[in-house]
């Protein structure tokens, strides 16, 4: 099949070439075009702006199916107004405002219907070819070689900054993202928006705020990032917070992300090693198990980098071919560690160690108290459990 590009769209000048008309009717005809183009065009704007009201808000089942059924809605609006293309798949390049990175299971699965199936939905691309929807398809495409893939072409926001905000709102609705995706990506939207701000300092303010807040015995509450942006400004305003930390707080907060959340359960991954953050994206690691073998660090188990790395890679391994899950990845974490000690010359020096102990102190790395609502009572009665422990031994 022959290589189509993007059609031309219809113009006045098209349209009246060639017709001997006079003056006034020809006026008469450009309006009458005009306003169907712009009828044409406004109905893809309307499209657009509903698709980005549903992406800004939480949605449940039946607002995610109605998501997906404006999304085919504009699709098939671009093609009956446009025409499918079948356009160049090395023409094509990825967003690179995109907020996914990790895309290896999708693409397998897209491969499969490819060939089974063949192409249902086609891509959304910019003028130059830059991808709006569908980069599984097209990578996928690409995996199999595929010359041509079909295409539809939508208008390119008003800026870059646009661009990756709606993208990131687009992907977190339709399938949610791992962590370390949604921290690169709301860190990158941050600073689209504060240039002043480094991409390591966002993470800091949001913990260095939330940890000056519990000191001070005080929540932002867990239902500040489903309100009105007014009303969100005014409570953290009464917090007394820095003006760069209530621009902060606000963009997230503007982002349906809650700041305590992001603090406890996407921000960690910035600090995953080099290999785990590909281990992640391209072996299909969960962020969870990667935050536990983050643990084995040449500092934190006294290594050379080289053996700290060879660990990690063990633990990468049989955590993927054992499908370990959270709990039994801090378990053979806390396996090597106890076998590190136990082959440490000065700690046989001391004598043997107490089977007992070793009990305990597995049990205790085990706990993850970070993801738990504890009262402060029961944090005072844990920690005074603890120091009794540690007066009997």
């Amino acid at each position: 099949m022959p290589i189509q590009r993007r059609p031309k769209p219809a113009s006045p000048d098209e349209f009246i070439k060639g017709a001997n008309l006079t003056e006034s009717v020809l006026q008469h005809q450009i309006e009458v075009l005009e306003q169907q183009l712009q009828q044409k065009d406004g109905h893809e704007q309307a499209l657009v702006g509903e698709i980005e009201q549903l992406r800004s808000n939480d949605l449940d089942e039946t607002e995610r199916q109605l998501l997906k059924k404006q999304i085919d809605e504009l699709r098939e609006h671009l093609k009956q107004n446009q025409g499918s293309v079948e356009y160049p798949v090395a023409d094509i390049h990825p967003n690179p405002k995109q907020t996914r990175q990790t895309f290896k299971e999708e693409v397998e699965a897209m491969e499969q219907s490819l060939q089974k199936e063949g192409q249902l939905d086609d891509v959304m691309l910019f003028d130059d070819g830059t991808l709006f929807d569908g980069e599984c398809r097209w990578r996928a495409a690409t995996n199999l070689n595929w010359k041509t893939i079909k295409a539809v072409f939508v208008s390119r926001p008003e800026n870059d900054q646009t661009l990756r905000r709606r993208t990131y709102l687009a992907n977190r609705h339709r399938r949610d993202l791992n962590a370390l995706d949604k921290a690169a990506s709301l860190v990158a939207i941050v600073c689209d928006e504060i240039s002043e701000l480094k991409p390591d300092e966002i993470s800091r303010i949001v913990n260095r705020v939330l940890t000056r807040l519990k000191r001070r015995k005080q929540k932002l509450g867990d239902r500040l990032h489903l309100q009105p942006q007014e009303q969100q400004r005014a409570i953290l305003t009464q917090f007394e917070l820095e003006p760069v930390e209530i621009q902060v707080f606000l963009i997230l907060l503007g982002l349906q992300e809650h700041p305590a959340t992001l603090n406890r359960n996407v921000f960690p991954t910035l600090s995953l090693t080099a290999d785990l953050k590909v281990a992640v994206r391209e072996k299909a690691l969960g962020c969870a198990q990667a935050l536990v073998l983050n643990r084995l660090t040449a500092e934190n188990l006294g290594l050379s980098e080289q053996k700290a790395l060879q660990l990690r890679s063990e633990g990468i391994e049989i955590t993927l071919a054992n499908n370990l899950s959270e709990i039994k990845a801090q378990q053979w974490v806390a396996e090597q560690k106890k076998q590190l000690v136990e082959d440490d010359p000065a700690t046989q020096s001391n004598g043997a160690r107490d089977e007992q102990v070793d009990h305990i102190l597995v049990a205790v790395q085990r706990l993850n108290i970070n993801r738990t609502a504890i009262s402060m009572k029961q944090r005072q009665e844990l920690k005074q459990a603890l120091e009794r422990v540690l007066q009997m031994l």
